[in-house]
């Protein structure tokens, strides 16, 4: 092997073991907080309220300012790689920590503003983090055979960080501040190894305003009207879904956390089982298999009202869920287009109708809220998403026709 060859060698090793590390931490205090901290904003605005249909239209109606927040963020964060990917990705990670620092600061009452500047403050963040964080396309195949082949335990881990945020909030009244502080530790933590990471610098060639017309061009169609369905899938899974369970729950987050920490393990359990059932049978590759198991997932979903159902439903749901353009990170509850990297232009694109589609989806919740009962809310909420998830596959597999 030459010198170069060598140092060529170390450098991509100590880029893996950087990313890992990174990747790791990260994920860790997301998992810990991710969903807790929408389920926080509800339960607040209901107590302030008292009306389980305004806190659910306030709730989503702050999780669609979030994703507003992205939209606008998108085309100047890409703009901005070309002073280097690294760069993003650790002020990405800086926005999200610094989000739960605000959110747990907000309520363990160190701020004497409202809480609703609170909110709005971990709103923003979260939307400037999504726009900001890329990992380096030119490592992302580090990161792809993480999440395949890492080993057991460190999923494990992560896997069974809902289950330790129940405790913590079971074990004290007051102990939302001190989940989200931790978190925030654990995803500040994971800058330092990202220091490490090697530089690349990415060209993004389209101007702000031309960016946003791209969305309404004919030969972007399909694209965008994939995303922006998984979009719409992705406000119901990670938003309008936890919710119902945390009512179906009693409000309990201890047997919140402990669901879904059950489900992540089972999901790690059956995965590869699927993809091999799958192969065997031959319908690896068929799009109405397809179809029928993501839509069936949705409507176990519609059917669940108890925590057996929930463990059930979310497990087939999320082992059955097809890989396409998006990274859907069940243990994390984030959802990103092109797995997460900056691949080119139309990554920005995607990004852009991914907000969208949470939008709209917000916007059903918010108009229906008011009107309906809860139940009747996320029953639409779920079916809708169902019919997104069956009209993004077909959306995704259609033949493409070649012009010149």
């Amino acid at each position: 092997m030459s010198i170069t060859e060598s140092s060529r060698s170390i450098s991509n090793g100590v880029n893996e073991f950087t990313l890992h590390g990174h990747r790791y931490l990260l994920r860790t205090g997301l998992a810990l907080a991710n969903v807790f901290a929408w389920v926080f904003v509800f339960e607040y605005f209901y107590v302030t309220s008292g009306s389980l249909g305004r806190a659910l239209a306030a709730t989503a109606l702050l999780y669609g300012f979030a994703q507003f927040i992205t939209i606008v963020a998108t085309p100047m964060a890409a703009a901005h790689l070309e002073r280097g990917t690294k760069h993003s990705l650790i002020w990405g990670a800086v926005c999200a920590g610094g989000a739960f620092i605000l959110l747990g600061g907000t309520f363990s009452g160190y701020f004497s503003a409202p809480f609703a500047w609170g909110a709005v403050g971990f709103a923003t963040l979260l939307g400037v983090y999504r726009a900001l964080y890329w990992i380096p396309y030119k490592i992302v195949s580090t990161e792809i055979h993480e999440h395949l082949h890492m080993r057991s335990y460190f999923e494990v881990l992560i896997a069974l960080m809902p289950l330790f945020a129940g405790l913590t909030l079971g074990a004290s009244a007051f102990a939302e501040g001190r989940l989200l502080f931790g978190a925030a530790a654990l995803i500040l933590l994971s800058v330092v190894p990202a220091l490490f990471l090697g530089d690349t610098r990415e060209r993004f060639s389209w101007p702000y305003v031309y960016t946003f017309r791209q969305l309404w061009r004919r030969k972007n169609y399909g694209l965008v009207l994939e995303s922006f369905l998984e979009g719409v899938q992705g406000a119901a899974l990670f938003l309008v879904w936890p919710l119902a369970v945390f009512l179906i729950l009693e409000w309990s987050y201890f047997m919140l956390g402990l669901i879904f920490s059950v489900t992540l393990l089972f999901i790690l359990l059956l995965r590869r089982m699927y993809g091999w059932l799958m192969r065997y049978a031959g319908v690896e590759n068929s799009t109405t298999v397809q179809v029928i198991l993501v839509v069936s997932g949705w409507i176990g979903r519609l059917a669940a009202g108890t925590p057996v159902g929930v463990v059930i439903a979310d497990s087939y749901s999320y082992t059955t869920q097809s890989e396409r353009g998006t990274r859907l990170d069940p243990m994390t509850f984030e959802h990103a287009s092109d797995r997460g990297a900056f691949v080119d232009e139309y990554t920005a694109l995607k990004e852009i109708a991914l907000a969208l589609g949470r939008i709209m989806l917000c916007l059903i919740v918010f108009s229906l809220a008011f009107t309906f009962a809860l139940p009747v809310v996320f029953a639409v909420a779920l079916v809708v998403a169902a019919a997104s998830s069956g009209i993004s596959v077909l959306v995704a597999r259609r033949p493409v026709v070649s012009t010149y």
